[in-house]
């Protein structure tokens, strides 16, 4: 993970022996040789993706590329708020290591999420409504496909009444918790002390947030927005409309793999869609654009 921009780009190298003095972590030997376990730890998980995505920013801001608009999917809205030049990359960083380890931390043992596809938004909200706030939606990823969040025992007794709606298939996600669901109230508490100290400025570009697939300019509601959605949904279909609403006409992913790229083109089908996950894809994607 990050091997060739590393490699490649002394930019990347010194962002990361920044980010490993200020979070006080190997965040270079886990991303470049693991163990896989451990990378994949939620509070290990989360700077190691977002110290990937902001590599690339720097990268694409050093060769004259500037989005009009952006917005970020979860853990994404942190490096949409470097790109919108409210949080330093640093900062952002020791957010998102907070944030991790409260999520962590926090999450029962008996919980989880699960994917529901086939199966519109509306039918899903109603299944999880009656399941006395056991299971709420966490993710409205694209159209027919839904997360649900909730406790172990919510889960499986909502899993036959999705499959009887119609669900054509459920998924599991191999995570330690009940991520965006009332479940992390505890980690939203403990992840806000820790975010209360750390600087934001006014956004000089429009973000399109998670909560409420709104753009919001303000330190203080910015603030409000990333501890909210730690127990709230994330409105990822609707925040891509809404940026198609504001004029966005094409759509770049940045970080590792290609999940949004996918998600996208469910959403807006036809739409312009670019993923920067690499020194090679920046390259093709910047001349594409650039021309």
């Amino acid at each position: 993970m990050t091997r060739d921009l590393l490699e490649g780009d002394p930019g990347s190298a010194d962002l990361l022996g920044q980010a490993e003095a200020r979070l006080e972590m190997p965040l270079g030997r886990l991303m470049l040789d693991g163990p896989e376990s451990e990378l994949q730890a939620t509070s290990n998980a989360q700077p190691a993706i977002l110290f990937h995505s902001l590599a690339l920013l720097g990268l694409m801001t050093a060769r004259g590329f500037g989005p009009a608009l952006v917005a970020g999917h979860s853990m994404g809205e942190f490096a949409a708020l470097v790109a919108a030049e409210a949080l330093d990359p640093l900062d952002a960083l020791a957010a998102v290591r907070a944030r991790g380890k409260a999520m962590s931390d926090a999450a029962p043992t008996k919980s989880g999420m699960i994917a529901v596809l086939g199966l519109p938004d509306n039918a899903v909200e109603q299944a999880c409504a009656a399941s006395n706030g056991e299971v709420v939606v966490a993710n409205y990823n694209a159209p027919g496909q839904v997360v649900v969040s909730g406790s172990e025992a919510g889960l499986k007794a909502l899993s036959p009444k999705l499959e009887a709606a119609g669900a054509k298939r459920l998924v599991r996600l191999p995570v330690s918790g009940a991520f965006h669901s009332p479940l992390m109230a505890h980690a939203a508490q403990v992840f806000a002390a820790a975010w209360e100290k750390i600087p934001v400025r006014a956004l000089l570009r429009a973000q399109v947030f998670n909560a409420d697939a709104e753009v919001h300019q303000d330190p203080i509601e910015v603030r409000r927005l990333m501890v909210g959605q730690l127990t709230g949904p994330v409105r990822w279909t609707q925040s891509i409309q809404r940026l198609q609403q504001l004029g966005a006409d094409t759509y770049i992913e940045v970080g590792p793999r290609r999940t949004l790229t996918g998600l996208v083109k469910k959403i807006l089908p036809g739409a312009v869609v670019h993923n920067i996950e690499d020194l090679a894809s920046m390259s093709t994607t910047l001349k594409t654009i650039h021309g």
